[in-house]
């Protein structure tokens, strides 16, 4: 399969390139920054020009499409832009996909669009159908993201999965996230004590292209278990004691629920990474 990456040379989009790469996949990476994966086409791209992004499907003659490429988060560039150009370039993909005949896109979505970082969640597990309060430009324009994959799924039969992803740091970084939770709990409560490692958040991505059918949507992608190796009911009742704890809660298990990608496309996180479980990236 001819698969476009947007965000090619970003902290996912270069394990998402290898992913695809390994599975037998022909990959054309686009990103505003040069290519890191040798051997694999990269175009430098603006995804605001509608344009550029027509010419980028039309040249690797794309089949699916995984869009990663964005403003991260809020802070990088002045709140207009961060959410503008968020919105420009997802709405410029989606509308070169319907028009040159690309069914299937992964998008990349937030677990910021909960709130979590304001305000506790209303319960957990947190599922996709926890209310929606955005908290910054950022949020807001994922949020707008998913708003228009809707459109687009149900006016031109589109195929979109809204990756609402929670966490994503690569191997490198994973042992000081897990020395800050340590050290501070309750810093640490907005994120759920979860991470999720990059190489899951690409294996996500490849299964979500693959499957044969999918539903369209949003999708919880994260870690499934929390850094501390601690029972994630005494932490939620302890730094979270607003939050109702419904059923699903058990053991280690994140408070962020991904039964939905589970379900739907077999997604299940090779590296969970805790106090007692580490997974270096092997040279």
């Amino acid at each position: 399969m001819n698969v476009l990456i947007t965000g090619g040379s970003g902290r996912i989009g270069r394990y998402a390139v290898r992913e695809m790469l390994q599975a037998g996949h022909n990959v054309t990476s686009v990103d505003v920054a040069p290519g890191v994966v040798p051997g694999v086409p990269s175009l430098r791209v603006d995804l605001t020009d509608a344009g550029q992004v027509y010419g980028a499907l039309a040249r690797s003659q794309a089949e699916a499409v995984i869009h990663l490429g964005a403003w991260a988060n809020d802070g990088q560039v002045p709140d207009t832009r961060t959410y503008g150009d968020n919105v420009q370039g997802t709405f410029n993909v989606f509308q070169a996909c319907a028009d040159l005949g690309v069914r299937r896109i992964v998008s990349a979505s937030s677990h910021q669009v909960y709130g979590t970082a304001v305000a506790p969640p209303l319960y957990v597990p947190i599922d996709e159908a926890h209310p929606l309060r955005p908290a910054g430009a950022y949020p807001l324009s994922k949020i707008a993201g998913e708003q228009a994959a809707a459109y687009f799924c149900a006016q031109r039969g589109l195929e979109i999965l809204s990756f609402r992803l929670l966490g994503i740091r690569t191997p490198a970084a994973m042992d000081a996230e897990i020395e800050r939770n340590l050290a501070d709990p309750n810093a640490h409560k907005r994120l759920m004590w979860t991470r999720c490692d990059a190489r899951d958040a690409a294996y996500a991505c490849r299964l979500a292209v693959e499957a044969e059918t999918i539903e369209p949507g949003p999708y919880n992608v994260t870690g499934q278990v929390n850094l501390l190796d601690q029972p994630s009911v005494d932490l939620v009742a302890r730094y979270l004691p607003q939050t109702e704890i419904r059923d699903g809660l058990s053991g280690r298990s994140s408070p962020t629920s991904c039964a939905r990608a589970r379900r739907v496309f077999g997604y299940q996180p090779r590296y969970n990474w805790s106090v007692g479980e580490r997974h270096p990236e092997k040279d």
